[in-house]
């Protein structure tokens, strides 16, 4: 009996359902809160901005606990740490719902944030070593592609749940959600782990690594986010940034002399995997600032209701939905270097059309657009990362990808909100969402026009063998 094209989705979806419904979560929750936030801050009696930290803190939390999540998925299971996260996630869930003030939002969150961390790259992982080399890129060309509707969707089911229910049914439906992940993972997917990590136990994690990335990318992210409101030399400011910037540093020297370092020293010596790694973090960067300042955009300066302006992020939605099964096809075809580097190009110039346009549905199309072209950067880097990497490293090298792309997503947020505080004297403006959009397409530009120059005649196709991380 031949399978057709809808047979073979369904039979994925069978498989890895619990997949999809775990990325998806995370995803959704990037910007859920986004268009909920005027509610928001006006039930909890502070600034909009000032809950920019409900973003960003999540954000942060992610990429801090990525990277020790893989490692310990390697250790004691991958799917019982998909689990683990995925329940976390669900149960912060309740609290963020549940929460009275703006700092229990913002706590909650950051739980919610963990829980997505530790098993957001294992979910990848999961499949890599569930799957062949041959139906691995469309399988995660598709799981891909659903993580990125959720992030486009996160706005749209954030303002229309804000403007009928209220906000906080933003985050009681991830209970039944989450809940369901769990069940369906607990008997649909197989248990893996790293046979060469069979003699380690949990008390060999590198818990120095832990702390020293949690220390450096919140102190990093706290001394940005105080530029705007304490100036740059303030000690509010300047303390917690010297202080991260200190931490990542010896975070980096220190990883050269663990045991069991979190980031083998070995993954930045395969040339193909570190230029997905930079390729992938622009994008990426790109995207999130770009739907960060439309969601302020469309519902404070072009003053749209929540659910209207949730709505239009139907375009954005649909262009990344294309970008991950794109991507997915893509992998074997077309060298990733290229693919990024028109991904990064392209989405600049929608970068800044976006800032100086007022024709609402230009920005609405063009929003399409842009989430099409940065979304694939991130997405191919993601699909790729499986393919120069051994499958035994699978998961670590997902978690050191999605920890860099994510950590500075979430840096990317703090400062665009730092931008829109100082160019708009505390509240968004028409003229803080243009420079601050015009600054990330100048970033996201010349970032990629630097990547392209030393990696264009690079470029060759790799096959996706087990050999990955062996190749230079």
């Amino acid at each position: 009996m031949q399978v057709t094209p809808t047979d073979q989705d369904l039979h994925v979806i069978a498989r890895f359902g619990a997949v999809a419904i775990a990325l998806i979560c995370v995803q959704l929750d990037y910007f859920a809160l986004a268009l909920a936030l005027p509610s928001m801050a006006a039930e909890l009696d502070v600034s909009s901005t000032e809950l920019q930290w409900s973003i960003s803190g999540y954000m942060i939390a992610i990429g801090i606990a990525m990277v020790p999540g893989s490692r310990l998925a390697d250790l004691i299971g991958r799917k019982r740490v998909l689990l683990l996260g995925l329940s976390i996630f669900g149960l912060a869930s309740l609290w963020v719902g549940l929460s009275p003030t703006a700092e229990s939002v913002i706590a909650a969150r950051v739980l919610q944030g963990l829980g997505a961390g530790i098993y957001f790259p294992v979910a990848m992982s999961l499949v890599t070593n569930a799957t062949n080399p041959v139906e691995r890129p469309r399988i995660l060309g598709m799981l891909t592609g659903i993580a990125g509707v959720g992030t486009a969707l996160g706005p749209i089911i954030g303002g229309g749940l804000s403007d009928t229910i209220g906000w906080r049914w933003v985050f009681f439906v991830n209970v039944p959600v989450a809940l369901i992940g769990v069940v369906w993972g607990h008997f649909q997917l197989d248990e893996s782990k790293d046979p060469e990590l069979k003699l380690l136990k949990i008390r060999n994690l590198d818990w120095l690594g832990v702390v020293l990335i949690a220390v450096g990318v919140t102190g990093v992210s706290l001394g940005i986010d105080d530029i705007a409101t304490a100036g740059f030399w303030s000690p509010i400011t300047i303390v917690p940034l010297i202080l991260g910037i200190v931490a990542l540093v010896v975070f980096v020297r220190w990883e050269h002399r663990s045991k069991w370092p979190l980031i083998p020293p070995k993954l930045w010596k395969n040339n193909k995997f570190s230029a997905l790694v930079v390729a992938a973090s622009i994008a990426n960067a790109g995207l999130v600032v770009m739907i960060f300042v439309a969601t302020l955009y469309l519902q404070e300066v072009q003053e749209f209701s929540g659910l209207v302006a949730g709505l239009m992020f139907i375009p954005a939605a649909i262009g990344l939905s294309v970008g991950g099964p794109l991507s997915g096809r893509m992998a074997s075809r077309i060298p990733g270097q290229r693919v990024m580097t028109v991904a990064m190009l392209a989405g600049a110039v929608t970068l800044v059309v976006l800032a100086v346009t007022s024709n609402t549905v230009i920005y609405l199309i063009v929003m399409g657009f842009s989430s099409f072209f940065l979304g694939l950067g991130f997405q191919f880097g993601n699909i790729a990362v499986q393919s120069v990497v051994k499958e035994s490293e699978a998961g670590t090298g997902a978690g050191v990808i999605l920890t860099i792309m994510v950590t500075l997503g979430g840096l990317a947020v703090v400062a665009a909100a730092a931008s829109i505080n100082i160019v708009g004297d505390g509240f968004p403006t028409q003229a803080a969402s243009t420079v601050t959009l015009l600054t990330w397409a100048g970033v996201v530009g010349v970032l990629g026009l630097i990547f392209g120059l030393s990696q264009w005649r690079k470029a060759e196709l790799h096959a996706p063998t087990d050999q990955g991380s062996e190749a230079a």
